[in-house]
């Protein structure tokens, strides 16, 4: 007489192999669940944690309005003026630099009695933008004091008013210390 043995696993066997394909399955579902959390984490810190990154302040209103932008950034060369900006080479203990706006007429004549304002940004934090107003000191320059400590590229931008029309200057330089 032959016996045949069933080849079947038993019941115990089975629900153990299903138990370890449970957590086996679980586990890489959560696997990569952390993979994708990791990745996403990454991505927002650093879209949302680098200065470099930061937007312009008012660029979206500079784009809608690029018309009336371009011609105030037009308007000294259309009046004939010359509009200089200067930049101190060297700065205080704090960081702090003076930045002079000069501002002649076609003829030569200083001119006074301006409403000059200064944005002024580096490149590298365009978040970080101060607004510094320039009082006039007289024979068409107006003088102020600006944090500039970091070395690199800033932006400088200028808005005159009580020009007859809007006027911006805008300028660009790099910083060494």
């Amino acid at each position: 007489m032959s016996f045949q043995t069933d080849s079947k696993p038993s019941v115990e066997t089975q629900q153990k192999d299903e138990r370890r394909a449970k957590r086996f399955y679980i586990s890489l579902v959560l696997l990569l669940f952390a993979i994708q959390a990791t990745i996403l984490g990454t991505a927002l810190k650093l879209a949302i944690g680098d200065p470099a990154l930061a937007v312009v302040p008012d660029y979206h209103q500079a784009a809608l309005n690029w018309d009336k932008s371009h011609r105030a950034s037009l308007a000294s060369d259309r009046l004939g003026w010359n509009a200089e900006v200067i930049v101190s080479n060297v700065s205080d203990a704090q960081g702090q630099r003076a930045i002079s706006v000069e501002l002649h007429d076609e003829r030569g004549e200083p001119l006074d009695d301006l409403q000059v304002e200064t944005m002024i940004y580096r490149h590298a934090d365009a978040g970080a933008f101060q607004a510094i107003d320039l009082p006039n000191t007289g024979d068409g320059r107006y003088l102020g004091m600006a944090s500039m400590p970091e070395q690199g590229l800033w932006q400088i931008e200028v808005s005159i008013g009580g020009a007859g029309e809007p006027m911006t200057l805008t300028r660009t330089l790099e910083l060494e210390n």
